[in-house]
């Protein structure tokens, strides 16, 4: 079922206008823009598409813009995060309707469920909806860092075909690789792999890609994984250093912004790039401190990336 789920996917951010209205015309463009840029793979109302301050009209609407602009090129997978299970399984009914490709699933944030309870979550939804699942685990969004036995456990289960490993705790990663692939867990599996480090994970031991906010270093990415699919390793790690760089200027280990909310400082630099990200929504705040946007720029100029292109 997720055929074709590998490489350098972008969480999509939602444009706002600075009123806070959805701009489907911008996320027309966006679209447009990530697949000139050879993104192999989307994800719209994710934590980077603040799923949380919409209705659930508004993500429909999000997710039918993204899906029908897509056209089937590349694979789009819905967030479809909610605090139950009922709420899950909606989105999820209107994702399938939408023809989406799948949809992406965080526990129930601020319940701090118990490693029994997440698996009844996500037992419960699987046995009702009839669209492949992405696991998530997102501790700094969630609260809770399913352990090791949980994710392989939810590996198992059958709508279930890929596992987003987001806790930032790069040993532990690899630990539920390779017990995913030593238990023979038929799913596709999603982590930070784009260092040098990661790079020798991907070649000696496995793995299937990357799913990154915002997409700013995805002329650095998309090469990275369509160099390691051609065995290029030379190519491969140019890039990894280049995208690690970048990204270490920006975000610290566990995710968190340097200079504002990770969203908020995301959105800033594709203003300065010309990219339709648009306004964040409240409870996030733009940024506007000239001193910040300043900051911003420098490092998009010596990391030599590069203005928005193809954007209609």
């Amino acid at each position: 079922m997720s055929l074709g789920w590998r490489g350098y996917w972008v969480a999509t951010p939602t444009p706002f206008t600075v009123g806070g209205e959805f701009d489907s015309v911008a996320m027309q463009a966006l679209v447009e823009m990530y697949i000139s840029q050879g993104v192999h793979g989307l994800v719209v109302n994710g934590s980077t598409g603040e799923w949380c301050s919409q209705s659930f009209e508004e993500r429909r609407v999000v997710a039918n813009t993204a899906v029908n602009q897509v056209a089937g090129r590349i694979p789009v997978v819905v967030g479809a995060s909610a605090y139950t299970a009922q709420d899950v399984i909606q989105i999820a009914g209107h994702a399938t309707t939408a023809k989406a490709s799948g949809v992406m699933i965080t526990p129930p944030p601020y319940y701090n469920l118990t490693e029994n309870e997440i698996y009844n979550f996500y037992r419960v939804i699987e046995t009702q909806v009839d669209i492949p699942i992405m696991v998530y685990n997102w501790p700094r969004g969630i609260g809770v860092d399913m352990s090791e036995d949980l994710l392989v456990r939810l590996g198992k289960l059958d709508q279930v075909v890929a596992i987003k490993e987001s806790s930032g705790d790069e040993d532990k990663t690899i630990r539920v690789l390779r017990r995913l692939l030593a238990d023979a867990v038929d799913v596709k599996f999603f982590a930070r792999f784009i260092h040098p480090k990661g790079s020798e994970y991907l070649q000696t031991i496995g793995g299937d890609g990357n799913i990154d906010g915002g997409g700013l270093g995805a002329q650095y990415a998309v090469n990275f994984y369509n160099a390691w699919w051609k065995k290029e390793r030379d190519v491969m790690n140019m890039n990894s250093v280049a995208y690690a760089d970048f990204a270490s200027q920006l975000m610290n280990p566990d995710y968190s912004g340097k200079f504002g909310s990770p969203i908020s400082q995301l959105k800033a630099c594709m203003r300065l790039l010309g990219q339709p990200g648009e306004y964040v929504r409240p409870p996030l705040l733009d940024i506007f401190d000239n001193s910040i946007l300043q900051q911003l720029s420098e490092i998009l100029k010596s990391s030599a990336i590069k203005p928005a292109e193809n954007v209609v």
